[in-house]
């Protein structure tokens, strides 16, 4: 934790206004689990031609729901809440270990999935979950219960676990390469 992380936290306290906190909170609360991602993951599923997309925002919002509590325990860094309990929380103190964010892991690794997978990669919903997971990723320094870092980490990690759900998900739907199917990249 450096002192930078500390006071662009502190610095975001002095944004708090009465509107700004119910929008932090209730965007907090929309990444809180994955039933959000889950729920986009079904709405993909549903459609033939998005279908490859709702398996890997599904296989991307499990490994993130995997990785995270591993990684978490392995750092185990506080949350700033906990560093400066002088700071008012609007929201609920969540329990548990800082690093990475789990709310923008999940988040950025169902855009990520998202905008990665074939089928899926136009659009205003696509837009609305990127912004989405901006969103969730911010609340979380708003409310002072991650660090600056936190995020970024849990952003890209997400990023990197979508990424890698949706080259999976290609791989395996497209037939692997067998018997002449096509690869995730495309090849024969």
């Amino acid at each position: 934790m450096g002192a930078w992380e500390l006071h662009l936290l502190y610095a975001l306290q002095g944004l708090h206004c009465p509107v700004l906190d119910a929008v932090m909170v209730a965007a907090s609360m929309l990444g809180s689990h994955a039933l959000i991602w889950l729920a986009i993951s079904v709405c993909l599923l549903a459609r033939r031609s998005t279908r490859m997309a709702g398996v890997a925002v599904l296989a991307a919002v499990a490994a993130a729901e995997l990785a995270v509590p591993l990684i978490k325990g392995w750092v185990m860094r506080p949350r700033p809440y906990m560093v400066d309990r002088s700071v008012a929380l609007i929201a609920p103190a969540p329990g548990g270990w800082s690093f990475p964010s789990g709310h923008a892991t999940t988040a950025f690794a169902c855009a990520g999935a998202l905008a990665a997978s074939r089928g899926a990669r136009r659009g205003s919903a696509r837009l609305a979950v990127v912004a989405s997971a901006f969103l969730v990723a911010f609340s979380r320094l708003y409310l002072f219960v991650h660090w600056p870092t936190d995020v970024l980490a849990g952003a890209a990690l997400g990023l990197m676990l979508g990424w890698l759900a949706a080259r999976a998900v290609a791989f395996v739907m497209e037939g692997g390469g067998r018997h002449g199917g096509k690869s995730a990249t495309g090849g024969a």
